[in-house]
């Protein structure tokens, strides 16, 4: 049988086997390049997390093992040293991952986003009036159902300023930059904005699991654990979690804005004009759920967080 060899040149109209291999090529190098992407990006988020659980979890069992021989003012002194230090894991490892991939250019990227400051009015509201709107309507569940919210004080308004300056320090900075900043824009790059807050949701939770056994630090901590305070806490996170997304994908990827929401929310300003509550403050927490349970699901039905992926902020 007789064969006969094409040259590489060879063409047809419009059809050219030089072309052909050209577009192969592209393909190629194109699908390549999209794996190497995806793997790198893999890396990054992989890498982040492993140093955040190492960091946290560290400092906070050997926080927890000062308190085994009792609560006293000098073993909570102890603990509170290493409680905080726990507490930034999350921002450390988003500044130290950027760090390792990105270099110096992608730290300042990070850095940036606590300084988006210039968005529309109305997530400014939100951001407090939103937290005040849920713990309401635990108060208004707990007055309903379990008992007496005592007097309102009025000059409990003279103390938000200390509280808030208090509690800025805590989980807000220690977090946002790492789990808003960092892990969410990574996370959008392979996923639709809801299903990045799910799973930033699951991870926030298991993140505070050595804190159970804390004195304080979760709504957990200080109670018997049991399913029903474990499960409502995990709604809440997840709750939250879907709520940040919403606030930072609407703000430019403000990081700013998911610090000034965690600190509204862990500041709980409604319940400082009901000190009778202080006892059960809690109780009141977790029945404030229902509301974060509310608006959550408003989000997701009128699709807020839109449907298709996005490619992050960086």
């Amino acid at each position: 049988m007789c064969t006969r060899k094409i040259p590489a040149e060879f063409s047809y109209g419009s059809f050219s086997f030089t072309n052909l291999e050209q577009a192969n090529t592209t393909k190629s190098h194109t699908t390549r390049w999209h794996l190497l992407e995806k793997n790198m990006n893999n890396k990054k988020t992989y890498i982040f997390l492993l140093i955040t659980i190492i960091w946290s979890w560290t400092f906070w069992v050997i926080g927890l093992n000062y308190l085994t021989d009792g609560i006293n003012q000098e073993s909570i002194g102890k603990f509170l040293i290493f409680f905080f230090t726990g507490l930034y894991g999350p921002t450390i490892s988003g500044i130290v991952t950027a760090l390792i991939f990105d270099g110096l250019k992608g730290v300042l990227n990070l850095f940036k986003k606590v300084f988006i400051w210039n968005i529309p009015f109305k997530y400014y509201l939100y951001i407090i009036f939103l937290p005040i709107f849920f713990i309401l309507i635990g108060i208004g569940i707990y007055k309903t159902f379990i008992g007496d919210i005592g007097s309102f004080d009025i000059t409990a308004f003279l103390s938000i300023p200390a509280i808030l300056w208090a509690g800025i320090y805590a989980g807000p900075l220690g977090e946002e930059l790492g789990w808003r900043g960092f892990l969410l824009p990574e996370l959008q790059k392979k996923h639709t904005n809801l299903k990045s807050a799910v799973i930033i949701g699951v991870i926030w939770f298991i993140w505070h699991i050595p804190l159970w056994w804390a004195p304080f630090g979760t709504l957990v901590s200080g109670e018997s654990i049991s399913f029903l305070p474990v499960i409502t806490y995990f709604i809440m996170l997840m709750c939250l979690s879907i709520i940040i997304t919403w606030l930072v994908i609407n703000s430019k990827g403000s990081v700013l804005v998911a610090i000034l929401f965690h600190l509204s929310i862990n500041a709980g300003i409604a319940l400082l004009f009901f000190p009778e509550l202080n006892m059960d403050f809690k109780k009141i927490h977790l029945l404030s759920s229902i509301g974060m349970i509310l608006f959550t699901g408003i989000l997701i039905a009128k699709n807020k967080l839109k449907i298709s992926t996005n490619n992050g902020y960086k």
